[in-house]
């Protein structure tokens, strides 16, 4: 098929932590579509809205067959004087809900006018909020991607939807193609609930994962990255890899280890990540004297999280809406025992006590419990590690193999669609 011009916009930075650190779905994609041959105009803020406060403006990325088209968004923190923090959080959620929409479907306006594009993409809530302005004159086709999606436990409850608005109007703007990642928040559910107009449409599909990289260690390879890490052959090392959000619950792997530290095993946990609740799980470990039972290792290039996880003997992933996303295949994929919990379509993955330890409820004394458990039973962690693993290799997808049955399915929408302008 020709190449494609494609005028993307997103409010997420492409790497939202120093150093290729955090989610890598943003980046996949683009470098998906230059592989194949085609041109992206990437419209984006100088500062995105997943941008962690404490770190620098990101570079511009490159990628071949990649344009990055970046504005500057005003924002209240830039003011000579310092607001408090719940009016800091309400402009975030301001600018980005309203603002950032209406100056990037200026900017992709201004490329319209010098500039012939097939197709329009609008990347997470805000860059489809900017796209469903842009199709007011300008009638091209449109995919819409999420990343999973918060809003199923808001469904049937209209005040909780309408204080969500944004996330309501990008769910139900009319397009042509609906790209929604199968992250057990059950995002197909809610597309079907909230825009009846999408069936169809939907492409539910799980992220893809460096298949290449991604491997069990070996018992050297394993011992080596303890070494490194620092780890001691008595200590248990629990893992987590998340974004530090309040959702992401890392606080109650904390008090697990605390719970742990009481029944004088030797827990030994890596937090892999940084974000917005580092200063408050910092703090909540502290109070309860951890000390080095609790490792706030930061933001860790993607290629090095997987040094991380082959020290680990239990990997731990314990949010409150999904616990489906990359970084619990990852663990699978390199043979980790994997605990976590029954929330969204966990099961669909870890099938109870086969291919990992699946808890009802968040409960850190139910957590410990669980824990103290498999570091009795090294044999038990063993069949787990193995059964995770046999179903990983037979199930996940390469990122090369998601992101080309993305791309074919937009060539074909591309080559046969009919716009839909009621927006």
């Amino acid at each position: 098929m020709p190449s494609l011009r494609i005028l993307m916009i997103s409010a997420l930075e492409v790497w939202a932590l120093t150093g290729q650190g955090g989610a890598p779905s943003l980046a996949k994609t683009l470098e998906g579509y230059s592989r194949r041959g085609h041109r992206v105009d990437f419209v984006t803020s100088t500062i995105g809205a997943n941008h962690h406060h404490s770190a620098p403006v990101q570079p511009v990325p490159e990628i071949d067959g990649v344009a990055f088209h970046r504005f500057h968004l005003p924002a209240l923190a830039e003011s000579r004087l310092i607001p408090p923090a719940p009016l800091l959080q309400l402009d975030q959620k301001a600018r980005f809900a309203t603002l950032f929409p209406l100056l990037a479907s200026r900017q992709a306006e201004r490329l319209l006018r010098h500039n012939p594009y097939d197709l329009l993409y609008g990347y997470e809530v805000h860059g489809v909020l900017a796209q469903r302005l842009v199709r007011r004159r300008h009638p091209l086709p449109l995919v819409a991607r999420f990343q999973g999606t918060i809003m199923y436990p808001y469904l049937g409850r209209p005040l909780s939807l309408a204080r969500r608005y944004e996330e309501v109007l990008a769910l139900k703007t009319p397009a042509e193609l609906y790209v929604m990642t199968d992250d057990g928040t059950q995002g197909d559910e809610v597309l079907q609930r909230l825009n009846p107009a999408s069936e169809g449409k939907v492409r539910f599909w799980r992220n893809g994962l460096d298949l290449g990289s991604a491997r069990a260690p070996s018992a050297a390879e394993a011992a080596a990255a303890r070494a490194r890490l620092g780890v001691t052959p008595d200590d248990f090392v629990l893992v987590t890899a998340a974004r530090l959000a309040r959702w992401k619950r890392i606080d109650r792997a904390i008090d697990a280890v605390a719970l742990l530290k009481q029944r004088r095993l030797h827990p030994r946990l890596l937090v892999v990540g940084d974000g917005e609740e580092r200063a408050s799980l910092e703090a909540q470990a502290a109070a309860l004297n951890l000390g080095d039972s609790v490792t706030f290792v930061g933001a860790v290039p993607q290629p090095e999280v997987q040094s991380y996880l082959w020290a680990a003997d239990v990997f731990l992933s314990l949010n409150e809406l999904s616990n489906v996303g990359n970084p619990l295949l990852e663990a699978m994929l390199s043979g980790r025992c994997v605990l976590t919990l029954d929330e969204g379509d966990t099961r669909d993955l870890i099938r109870k006590g086969e291919t990992g330890i699946l808890l009802p409820t968040g409960d850190p004394a139910a957590i410990a419990d669980a824990l103290a458990k498999l570091a009795a039973d090294p044999a038990d962690r063993e069949r787990l590690s193995a059964a995770a693993l046999q179903f990983a290799q037979a199930s996940f997808w390469s990122w090369e193999q998601r992101l080309d049955a993305e791309v074919e399915a937009v060539e074909a929408l591309v080559q046969t669609t009919t716009v839909a302008t009621d927006v």
